[in-house]
């Protein structure tokens, strides 16, 4: 017995003079960072800009405020040095949530900046990547006229439209998972500015590190619809009635695709088969939509716009050389002797597609 308390001992005296050791940060003395980008300067060296809430002095009304501080540098790593070189307090990226690139960075290739985070332990490998067109991407960390945190807006922003199944989902995990992947590539949220502030525009495609094209709000539910599953999503679609279009709301959207490569051929076909259902929420025609026909009516052309538009993106990914949905991966599922060269110079390049749809419209909502 004089043992066993012997052992507790020493083991709880070990436990708190590693306690002891550990490094801590009080959050007052410390500049947390929650968003930051990374833009060109006219000579061609690398700004960081990092924002950071303000916390209050003592007697102080009590209100975070936004703070920014920029440092350019030939590098990565030489731009965070002469930041915390400029700033009051240590530099602390464990809470960093965004990081933004700015177009004209974008198109130049990123991977090196993004693995420089990576390789941050401190830095978690969930966070958002997102493109802000034009070549100031810090302008996007400048604080809002309502006074929220741009550290806690835009990750919430993307996260939103993303759990809303408008935006294709990525994180910097699953950026540089599809960079090293020669089956697929990578995409990120596009960010606008507007007069409301920064706003989701669509979706940035990457061929490599390299930003490639912008597909906009509707192209980019496409693309989700193709490459996985959704869940609650809200879309309006525009019916086509004879010379006249109505538009119709459909919520609760959710849907699964599955895929298949057929090998008979000369030129390998991929069939991709979408299941869909939802209910409408709103709609502006004069039709009853207690009427089975109506219904029937509106799953057709739904089913059509989403086919068609699915396989014309689908061309226009293999003719462009990118493949943001997988189709490499698909393929190489089923080929005992993967040439990644040879994929992607004499077999993707021929691919065909085929693209169903199949909506349920399971009800009509309030607007009965």
């Amino acid at each position: 017995m004089n043992m066993r308390l012997t052992s507790s001992f020493v083991a709880l005296l070990s436990a708190l003079l590693l306690t002891g050791c550990l490094d801590t940060n009080i959050v007052d003395e410390v500049s947390m960072v929650r968003a930051a980008s990374f833009d060109l300067t006219e000579d061609n060296q690398i700004k960081l800009t990092a924002n950071f809430p303000t916390f209050p002095e003592d007697g102080a009304e009590n209100k975070l405020e936004d703070s920014l501080i920029s440092a350019t540098g030939e590098t990565t790593k030489g731009a965070r040095i002469i930041l915390s070189k400029r700033s009051q307090k240590p530099i602390v990226f464990g809470q960093l949530r965004v990081l933004l690139f700015s177009e004209q960075l974008a198109e130049q290739g990123i991977e090196t900046y993004i693995d420089a985070m990576y390789r941050d332990p401190s830095v978690g490998n969930r966070i958002f990547l997102a493109i802000a067109e034009g070549d100031d991407a810090s302008a996007h960390l400048q604080p809002g006229e309502s006074g929220e945190l741009a550290g806690v807006y835009l990750p919430d922003l993307i996260e939103h439209n993303m759990d809303l199944s408008i935006l294709p989902s990525t994180n910097m995990h699953q950026f540089l998972f599809s960079l090293y992947n020669d089956g697929r590539d990578p995409h990120l949220p596009f960010l606008r500015q507007s007069e409301e502030g920064s706003t989701i525009w669509g979706t940035a495609l990457f061929l490599g590190e390299k930003l490639h094209s912008k597909l906009d709000h509707d192209d980019s539910f496409i693309l989700k619809v193709v490459k996985e599953p959704i869940r609650q999503a809200t879309k309006q679609f525009e019916i086509l009635n004879g010379e006249n279009a109505n538009f119709v709301v459909i919520e609760n959207i959710n849907s699964e695709a599955k895929r298949r490569v057929d090998k008979a051929g000369d030129r390998p076909k991929f069939h991709f088969n979408i299941k869909m259902d939802g209910a409408i929420d709103d709609y502006d025609g004069e039709e009853n939509l207690e009427e089975g026909e109506i219904i029937d009516e509106i799953e057709s052309s739904i089913e059509e716009q989403l086919a068609n538009r699915a396989e014309e993106l689908l061309i226009q990914f293999r003719d462009n050389g990118i493949d943001p949905v997988g189709i490499g991966e698909t393929f190489r599922s089923t080929t005992r002797n993967w040439e990644p060269e040879k994929w992607k110079n004499e077999i993707y390049p021929t691919v065909e597609f085929n693209v169903t749809v199949q909506l349920d419209i399971i009800q009509s909502g309030a607007v009965e």
